[in-house]
């Protein structure tokens, strides 16, 4: 029986260019059967996209909320509409051609597949493979992976719906990726890391945090994150309680540029040892 796909993404008043270079990507696919679901927030020339892109099949759910909500919205919504597959992408960012024939592949033997990042800006791509700098191709990752950092975003990941429940995130949510992989994998379900693809993960004041960088105000965003990401968690896992207070000692230290943090080479999301 053949497998519905639907590639997910959210689009809000925004650079027009960004989503020109989305949709391109997406027009290139190798695999061609698939569905582009867009929770749309706001953007007003939605009709342009579906004009110039005749040969996709877009169905847009207008719907304006919280960035946590408009996730939570659009995966309940391919969940209810009876997709199989759901292959998450930011309007922001773009993708190699063959990233959902590679994700369907993978997803055969596992439940979750996350792939690579290219980092670019304005001057093109400047860090190629981001994530296999640590981690090996076909590497399978486990909860206890992503305990205090992330690799799981919502533009270089797709997952088998069978395995995934009705969503309902907390509007304060602001690391909605983070949160969504945490409870997957500790259900236990199985991911593996591909490079084999890739996502190029646009790097510009906009994002709610780059990967990699780290400033005395990032840090401070950082331990935001973290303060809320494990709040909401310690219900799943009493682990989490104690992260909970270590963070939260942090965070009153009032001048982080004091804080002594180790050097690591390509951190990753969220990632901070102090």
């Amino acid at each position: 029986m053949k497998q519905k796909v639907a590639f997910l993404t959210t689009i809000f008043p925004m650079n027009d260019e960004f989503l020109t270079a989305c949709f391109d990507s997406l027009e290139k696919q190798t695999f061609k059967n698939f569905d582009i679901i867009v929770v749309n927030d706001g953007y007003k020339k939605f009709d342009t996209i579906t004009k110039k892109y005749i040969n996709l099949n877009i169905i847009e759910l207008p719907y304006k909320n919280t960035p946590s909500k408009n996730r939570e919205y659009g995966i309940n919504n391919v969940k209810m509409m009876g997709y199989d597959i759901v292959v998450l992408g930011d309007s922001d960012d773009y993708f190699e051609n063959n990233r959902i024939e590679k994700s369907l592949e993978l997803l055969k033997t596992h439940d979750i597949v996350v792939n690579d990042l290219s980092l670019f800006d304005d001057n093109g791509v400047y860090e190629q493979k981001y994530i296999s700098h640590r981690i090996q191709n076909l590497s399978i990752i486990d909860f206890d992976f992503i305990l205090e950092k992330n690799i799981f975003g919502l533009s270089n990941t797709a997952i088998r719906l069978n395995l995934v429940d009705c969503i309902n995130f907390d509007p304060n949510l602001i690391a909605v990726d983070w949160y969504l992989f945490s409870l997957l994998l500790l259900k236990a379900k199985h991911a593996i890391f591909t490079n084999e693809t890739q996502t190029f993960y646009r790097q510009y004041s906009a994002n709610t945090i780059g990967i990699g960088e780290r400033t005395p105000e990032t840090i401070k965003n950082i331990l935001k994150v973290k303060t809320i990401h494990y709040g909401l968690m310690r219900k799943y896992l009493p682990y989490y309680q104690e992260l909970y207070n270590n963070v939260i000692e942090l965070d009153n230290t009032k001048d982080v540029s004091n804080l002594s943090i180790s050097s690591i080479k390509h951190p990753f999301w969220w990632e901070l040892y102090i």
